[in-house]
């Protein structure tokens, strides 16, 4: 992307900078102009449009063979696990008409994981990879982020299971069962010779299963569906390379071509999408990246719809706009990190003591995806409704009641409790170009008060000091609207009836003065060990002298800052997994419970967040058998069905393993 942009003239790129929506096909001319007498655009297009047996979709026979190699010898040795993983590497990498030993590549390493699965007594996942030999073929607009590329499918988004399926056509995707396999998209293979050849050295038994199970056709799966998948993987991968907001414009295109034929006319697609954006708003730099990715976008499709996309000043322009829309309306699909802290079991095992986890129950972003009903929703920062994925479905729920003409709201990102007011005032502005004007921006809350506030110098007080730009936003906040419970709540920490009278570095409940620049130096202080802890906690090693100087930072920190400033909290579950790793769960208990206390302050007793807080703890008090485990889980519980309903066991799997090991627990101590 740079070296285009350098290529782009400075008089060009003032042009651009003032460009509109209205006479932005003029500018996407000029550029498009520029880069067709190009040596390097054209270079840059034939890197994203190559033959897929080459080097960037990263499929390479010998590669594949070596780790099928290494495969054999841990199953001849009887370590069925790294056999497993070796096998299933080279699926990710082996061409699929790939031949070895006269049998086809990827058929033979699905039989060999099948008898790993069958050795594991997995029978089922044995089964489905003799399918998959048998009948081996692949297959619309969601794009998984890349972190999440190894751990969930890339069609539904779900957790992969043991027995992933990888693209037959790129090294990249991989999905948990054929069925996303075939909607994804890809070419098919056919007439795969000897496949009962392949199947001659297994056991009379396991061929004999086989043929009675795995007969079945996979004729009945729709894949009338648009291939979203199919035009990267004929060439590279895209998501390994362009930005995910541009391969989702290139699989909206996609399917927008095999719905009407032709994209002579993208206007058609935006008018379609009917999705609001704020390109004249964009930096200069932003408006740039968007038409010569349009450009780049629709250059590289042309390769594979050569009939049906024409590339000229309109084109390019409503595909800069799409790019905008799904800048502004996208959201963002989330799982529940879970099963991956030190020591945590395997995903469907059962316990018969639970390993106390702490480090794992973040929410985390796996994908990407456009739903154009889901962006009628307008933003707040205390949202009353909750947006999430069940496979690739999206679902709406409401989590507080909403009268007879109350709007329903979800959150774009920021929300009252995760960050002040004025930080989330800022990303909206900047990712968004609004300014928000949401209940939660609005109204003071105690959340905004405290989230990065001082303590009062004066030990007696337990007022707030803000610094001087946070002070500024909240003194902008309409004071009316202050019910008699919202003066209750925040009567403690400042005086409401002269609201924010002391000013920035000043208590706002008894006026005594703060030397806030002193109070940073100790905070950073501070810091230090707690980044030292963390990095201890991420190796899976922690020091008790670590610990001691963690424990004497918290008590720097609980006299500098507010007491429900989130620094504290992050402190307190810091110490927390720290102590998990000790084996010292009592500790552990009371660390986690001292940061939730701070987080139900932040953020309310029934938040989501609180939801996963209350689930770490209730793994620590069942290993230390604490009988309020019982009513920590049945809390958690509570607040996950008020977000998720009935999904909330099939989301978060650990939250039954947890119910059923509190109702062993509170049976035996009856």
């Amino acid at each position: 992307m740079e070296k285009l942009k350098s290529l782009v003239p400075e008089n060009l790129k003032q042009m651009v900078g003032s460009t509109t929506a209205d006479d932005l096909p003029s500018s996407s001319s000029f550029l498009l102009r520029l880069f067709q007498q190009s040596q390097l655009f054209f270079q840059v297009i034939g890197d994203l449009t190559m033959d897929p047996e080459n080097a960037l979709c990263g499929k390479k026979k010998d590669a594949a063979l070596e780790l099928k190699r290494q495969g054999n010898q841990c199953f001849l040795n009887g370590d069925y696990a790294n056999a497993l993983v070796y096998y299933s590497k080279a699926l990710l990498v082996a061409p699929m008409n790939a031949v070895d030993m006269d049998k086809n590549l990827v058929a033979t390493l699905y039989v060999n994981r099948a008898s790993v699965l069958h050795k594991m007594d997995l029978q089922l996942e044995s089964l489905r990879d003799c399918n998959r030999a048998l009948q081996i073929s692949s297959n619309y607009a969601k794009v998984i982020l890349k972190h999440c590329r190894e751990t969930h499918c890339h069609y539904c988004l779900n957790e992969l299971p043991v027995d992933k399926v990888p693209c037959p056509s790129c090294s990249i995707p991989l999905y948990c069962s054929q069925h996303c396999q075939i909607q994804a998209g890809g070419p098919m293979l056919r007439n795969v010779s000897d496949i009962q050849d392949i199947f001659k050295n297994l056991s009379d038994d396991l061929r004999t299963y086989i043929q009675e199970i795995t007969l079945c056709s996979f004729s009945e799966l729709r894949t009338e569906n648009v291939h979203e998948h199919k035009h990267e993987c004929d060439g590279v991968h895209w998501p390994a390379i362009l930005p995910s907001e541009i391969v989702l414009a290139g699989r909206i295109v996609a399917k927008f071509i095999a719905q009407r034929g032709v994209f002579a006319d993208a206007s058609n697609l935006v008018d379609m999408l009917n999705l609001s954006h704020h390109f004249p708003e964009m930096h200069t730099d932003s408006k740039l990246e968007c038409i010569i990715y349009s450009i780049i976008l629709l250059s590289c499709l042309q390769q594979f719809f050569p009939s049906q996309v024409e590339i000229n000043g309109n084109t390019t322009s409503q595909i800069a706009i799409l790019i905008s829309q799904i800048r502004t309306n996208s959201i963002s699909i989330v799982r529940m990190k879970s099963f991956d802290a030190p020591g945590s079991p395997d995903k469907g095992e059962r316990l018969s003591s639970v390993i106390p986890f702490t480090c794992n129950m973040e929410q985390v972003r796996v994908g990407q995806a456009i739903y154009t009903t889901g962006s009628l929703f307008n933003h707040s920062c205390k949202p009353n409704i909750h947006a999430y994925f069940n496979s690739r479905t999206l679902f709406i729920r409401a989590t507080s009641f909403a009268a007879v003409g109350c709007p329903l709201e979800l959150s774009y990102g920021p929300q009252v409790g995760q960050l002040d007011c004025k930080d989330r005032l800022k990303l909206l502005k900047d990712e968004y170009s609004f300014n928000c004007q949401c209940s939660g921006c609005s109204i003071v809350h105690i959340s905004d008060l405290v989230i990065n506030a001082f303590c009062c110098i004066n030990p007696n007080c337990r007022g707030v000091v803000l610094d001087r730009s946070i002070f500024n936003c909240e003194n902008t906040k309409t004071k009316d609207f202050l019910t008699v419970d919202d003066q209750i709540i925040l009567e403690p920490i400042m005086q409401t009836d002269s609201f924010l009278h002391a000013g920035p570095s000043h208590c706002l409940k008894c006026g005594s003065y703060c030397d806030i620049k002193s109070s940073r130096l100790t905070v950073d202080k501070a810091g230090i060990h707690f980044t030292r802890l963390q990095q201890e906690i991420n190796l899976n090693r922690v020091s008790e002298t670590t610990v001691s100087d963690a424990l004497g930072a918290l008590i720097s920190l609980k006299s500098t800052l507010h007491e429900y400033n989130r620094r504290i909290a992050e402190a307190e579950d810091n110490l927390s997994q720290a102590f998990c790793l000790l084996g010292k769960l009592e500790l552990a208990a009371e660390h986690c419970k001292a940061s939730i206390r701070i987080l139900e302050k932040l953020y309310g007793g029934n938040h989501i967040a609180i939801g996963n807080e209350l689930l770490k703890l209730s793994s620590i008090l069942i290993s230390v058998g604490d009988h309020n485990a019982a009513d920590c889980i049945k809390r958690s519980s509570k607040i996950f069905r008020c977000y998720y309903g009935s999904n909330a066991n099939t989301m978060f799997p650990f939250l039954n393993i947890l119910e059923e090991e509190t109702h062993k627990f509170v049976s035996t101590h009856l």
